[in-house]
């Protein structure tokens, strides 16, 4: 689905779509089968491009970094953007930043390029299904928010376990 901003009338089009993205990925790779997004908004004309604003919202289903386990992440962000058909020239004053413009070749806007572009960018880099999020037993990996297990809680960071000996020194009085 596309929005193709040579067709534009000077008042511009109002657009309110459900989209089915597919083939997405997580924060860690793993593979999202498909999503259904909605984006709404306007494209204007200005000038030889247009101006879009629109938003978009979606329920994304990531895996938690702590327990991973699999919970709804929902999306909903703002975009506005500058259309343009070729590339920007360099930015002058009063130019919009490089971030800010949507760079349409033959002035073909796609909706699905454009919601998963959002997607992505608002996508959390360790996705955690709840702040209280206890995550996995690192000795037996039971989930700790299901349950509870037997296993010792490590007291000592294995990597400062070598300095452990001079704290012992220096907590004991010498007896000479």
């Amino acid at each position: 689905m596309f929005i193709d901003i040579n067709t534009l009338g000077p008042e511009g089009l109002a657009f309110d779509r459900s989209l089915r993205l597919r083939q997405l990925e997580g924060p860690s790779r793993e593979r999202v089968d498909e999503v259904e997004a909605h984006l709404s908004g306007s494209v204007v004309p200005d000038g030889a491009g247009a101006d879009l604003t629109a938003r978009v919202e979606a329920t994304v289903p990531l895996q938690c970094s702590r327990c991973l386990e699999t919970f709804p992440w929902k999306v909903k962000t703002d975009v506005a953007l500058a259309v343009v058909k070729g590339a920007p020239e360099e930015a002058g004053a009063g130019a919009p930043d490089q971030a800010s413009i949507l760079v349409a070749p033959e002035g073909k806007i796609g909706l699905e390029e454009l919601a998963t572009e959002q997607l992505y960018l608002n996508l959390p880099l360790k996705p955690i299904c709840s702040p209280d999020c206890r995550g996995l037993c690192p000795t037996c990996g039971v989930n700790r928010n299901l349950g509870s297990c037997d296993c010792a809680e490590e007291t000592t960071d294995p990597r400062l376990a070598p300095l452990l000996r001079f704290r012992k020194k220096l907590e004991k009085p010498d007896r000479s």
